[in-house]
Order: C-alpha cells, then sequence, then structure tokens
C-alpha cells in the first residue's frame, strides 16, 4: 500500500481536481458526472481513486496533526515547549470561535473527502471489472467514509451519552455525492449518526467476504479488511455504549489471532520502523513527500522549526520508573531556554523516514474488551484484560482484582491515557464518561472546563452555516 499511496497515476490529478473542487460540481453538474463515468469507466480508475482517498487522510488537517493532537492537547497530555508561533492554540486556550477556529479546515476537509469517498461508492459498482475487484474497493471505501463520519462526530458533537437516548443534535451524515439541486444537508441525531456509522461497516464486512484484494502489494495494516473492520466497529460500539457488541467483537479479534502484542522488549523499537508492528491493526504510512510536514515533526521540539508539543507532568507522571512506556523509555529530553521538554518518541522519525500513524493497535482492543466487560459485570475479563496491558509494559506491575465497577472503569481509563498517549483518544475518553477536562501542567488562562461547558464542542465553521441555514450551529458559538 506504501507505493499505490506514493506513486498514484496521472489520472489520479484529474479524479482530485473533479473530486475536491465544489464550485466544479455545482457549475456544470451534466458535464463533470459524465466526466465522473468516464474516470470510473473501469476498476482501475476506482482503484486510483481509492488509493487518493487513502492519501487525502494525511493532511495536516487529519491525520497528519489536527485530528491527532487535538485530543491530547485539549486532554492535558501536551504542552507548548516554544512561546510563540502557536498551531492549535485557541483550542489549547478554550477561546474557538466560529469565524475563524483553527479547526475550520478540519471540517471543511473531511467533508470534502467524503464527497470524494461517495463518488467511489457511487461509481464503482458500473465500472467495467471483475465484481469481487469492485465489492472489495467499495468495502474499503464504506470503511473510510464510517471513520471520517466517526471523527465529524467525535469533534463537532457531544457524546453518545449526552442525552439518555443520544437524541441530540449530531452532524450532517453524507452518504451520497453532493451536487447542485440536492436539498440542503441538515444534522441528524447522534443515535443516527451511529446508526449510520455501523450501518457502513456491517455493510463493508459483507462486501469483504465476496472480494480480491486489490492492493496486494502493500501491507495488510494500510488499508481496510474484515478484520480490522470489525476492530474499528468494536471501537465505534465503545463510544455508543453498546457495551455487548464491543465485547463481542474486541473478543473475535483478539481471539482470531492474526494480531499479537509486543514484548516488553519490543515495545520501544516498534514505533522506531516503518514496517507495522503485529500489534497494529491500521496505520497510515507516511511517505516521503510528507516528511516535512509530517505529525512527527511537530513533535521533535528541538529539532524542526514546526516542533512545539511536548509531553506534560500530568502524563508522565503517571508512569512508574519501571514502566517501558515513561519517560526514561519513550520521551526524549530536550532542554529549551534551560527548561527541560519531554517529546514523545511515537513520532521520533519526522523527516525522510516519517513514522507511520497508528490509527488502531490490539492493546486498545484489549482496553476496548476490559471497559466492555466491566460494564458487563465480568470482573475476571476486565481484570485480566487490564493487567496483561499493565505488565506487558512493566514486569514490576502487580495484578489488580478490582471488584467494584466504577474502580474497575477507572482503571482501564487509566491505563488507556498511559498506554494511548499521543494517539488521539484522550479528550474523547474524558467526554464519553461526562468529565471534563482538568488539566494541571498548563499555561493557559482557562485550564480546566466542566463537562457542560459549550467550548467542548467545536464550533462549525461560519462560512457552513452562512451557506446553509438549515444547519445550526453548536450551542454557545
Amino acid at each position: 500500500m506504501r507505493n499505490q499511496y506514493k506513486k498514484l497515476p496521472i489520472i489520479l490529478l484529474f479524479i482530485l481536481l473533479i473530486f475536491t473542487s465544489c464550485e466544479k460540481l455545482l457549475d456544470k453538474e451534466p458535464t463533470d458526472k459524465l466526466s465522473l463515468e468516464d474516470v470510473f469507466k473501469d476498476t482501475q480508475g476506482a482503484k486510483t481513486a481509492l488509493a487518493g482517498a487513502y492519501k487525502s487522510l494525511l493532511t495536516i488537517n487529519v491525520y497528519n496533526r489536527n485530528v491527532m493532537v487535538y485530543p491530547d492537547l485539549m486532554g492535558g497530555n501536551i504542552k507548548y515547549s516554544k512561546t510563540a508561533n502557536f498551531i492549535l492554540d485557541d483550542i489549547y486556550n478554550l477561546i474557538q470561535n466560529q469565524n475563524d477556529c483553527t479547526m475550520n479546515d478540519t471540517y471543511s476537509d473531511l467533508y470534502k473527502q467524503l464527497n470524494n469517498v461517495n463518488n467511489i461508492i457511487a461509481y464503482t459498482p458500473t465500472a467495467a471489472g471483475p465484481e469481487k475487484d469492485k465489492n472489495r474497493m467499495i468495502a474499503e471505501a464504506k470503511c473510510i467514509r464510517a471513520l471520517i463520519h466517526f471523527e465529524i462526530l467525535r469533534i463537532y458533537a457531544r457524546p453518545f451519552g449526552y442525552t439518555p437516548d443520544a437524541s441530540h443534535v449530531g452532524i450532517v451524515i453524507n452518504l451520497k455525492p453532493q451536487l447542485f439541486g440536492d436539498p440542503a444537508p441538515v444534522r441528524s441525531t447522534v443515535a443516527q449518526c451511529y446508526t449510520a456509522i455501523k450501518n457502513d461497516i456491517n455493510e463493508a464486512i459483507l462486501l469483504f467476504d465476496n472480494s480480491n484484494v486489490v492492493f496486494p502489494n502493500g501491507y495488510q495494516q494500510n488499508y481496510f479488511s474484515k478484520l480490522n473492520a470489525k476492530a474499528f466497529l468494536s471501537k465505534i460500539d465503545l463510544y455508543s455504549n453498546n457495551f455487548s457488541e464491543a465485547f463481542q467483537l474486541a473478543d473475535e479479534v483478539i481471539k482470531e489471532g492474526t494480531y499479537k502484542l509486543l514484548t516488553n522488549a519490543q515495545y520501544v523499537g516498534s514505533w522506531a520502523g516503518r514496517i507495522p508492528s503485529s500489534e497494529s491493526i491500521i496505520e497510515l504510512p507516511v511517505e516521503n513527500d510528507f516528511s516535512s510536514s509530517s505529525l512527527g515533526s511537530y513533535y521533535q521540539i528541538s529539532l524542526t522549526p514546526d516542533g512545539m508539543y511536548a509531553a506534560t507532568n500530568d502524563i508522565l507522571n503517571l508512569y512508574s520508573s519501571t514502566d517501558i512506556r515513561g519517560r526514561n523509555n519513550m520521551f526524549i529530553a530536550n532542554t529549551i531556554n534551560s527548561t527541560v521538554f519531554y517529546s514523545t518518541k511515537k513520532y521520533e522519525k519526522g523527516s525522510i523516514n516519517a513514522t507511520p500513524i497508528k490509527l488502531l493497535r490490539l492493546s486498545e482492543i484489549y482496553l476496548i474488551r476490559a471497559e466492555a466487560a466491566a460494564e458487563l459485570n465480568r470482573y475476571d475479563v476486565a481484570n485480566n484484560d487490564l493487567n496483561i496491558i499493565r505488565k506487558r509494559a512493566d514486569s514490576n506491575a502487580t495484578d489488580l482484582n478490582l471488584t467494584v465497577k466504577s474502580d474497575l472503569i477507572n482503571a482501564v481509563l487509566l491505563e488507556r491515557r498511559k498506554e494511548l498517549a499521543f494517539e488521539g483518544n484522550l479528550f474523547f475518553d474524558l467526554v464519553r464518561r461526562n468529565q471534563g477536562i482538568n488539566r494541571n501542567d498548563c499555561t493557559s488562562p482557562n485550564c480546566s472546563l466542566a463537562f457542560s461547558d459549550y467550548r467542548l464542542v467545536m464550533p462549525l465553521p461560519a462560512q457552513t452555516i452562512n451557506a446553509n441555514t438549515a444547519i445550526k450551529q453548536n450551542e454557545g458559538y
């Protein structure tokens, strides 16, 4: 898949011009419809578009910065190592607004990418070529669409449990190409949003059963498959409080045996290479042409002009001295103006050998099963899964045997924070558990927010509201 991401045929430029220019689609619908049909005349064109859809996830507004940094910056794992030229500082200082919020481009990029993926899903069925190839491409595109909707929902809407039936406002669910003359889209409820996301994954899982691999030369972790779609669905079920399904899917993925936990000795080194580890389930390879603006470049606080994101004492102090994930092993100390800052090694390679971005790992699946098991009163399973991850990281850790549900869930959440630090989860783990933020090692004028505060949800861009009055702005903006 690395080569498919990087060496895209010239036709991709044509596809991207069509896909990402809303003006083109709006101005000349009949001509562009013919152009799209010509692009998707065969499965090679569809394959090129699918490769482009994967690569489009690697913009700085999506996984190459904003979507990965935002949850740890808001949650309290990240602070700034410099005193000027910040990125996402309006978010950090909790002063974001609808006009110039730095997450506005993330919203726009993700919806543009949805339209790209919707074209793949809409036009591939009529492309000339083997049905099993088409099934595979549609399945992968549906998974990408689910992933994009999931990220938009996490950032721009309240969590599932905010209301008893998740009837509060969610996001616009976009399931078809948007063309001139289409009805103005409106926001669905959060419950409806999760239903749409799950439907995409479940439909994809069925299609995978009757499909051919279309990217045979890449690493399997770089694209969606039946097994990693199940793993992703377990996370979606966890976020939508469907604990029985989350448990079942996580259990299936673990017991299937394709993915294996790294040992303590393998853990640190696994973050330095470009070859997926046995634990990696979904990851995006960062190619050389992205290296100067890769996610890693923002964490290299003493080596690159963009370097600015350091670990807070809040996260560093959670690790014991013998934890392989702690400051002695998984962090680099940098002295800047007589102050020591620590940067994570998870994205240590920020130049020509930029580290791939891991979206889902087996350790998270263990912790999903643990949290779901605790909710289902299966405390033995929850304690066992929790101890597996704890003791893998720290050979001196002793077994936990927690029998109070709230204590066990809190222990799982703590382990998620330690294990998944800087992987884009912390803030979302807090709010889905009805918690606000409380950042201690923090230089913002506003370091804490109650769960009820409107600023825990990002504003929709003003231009979106102005262009479509049917879309209502989030409360408070």
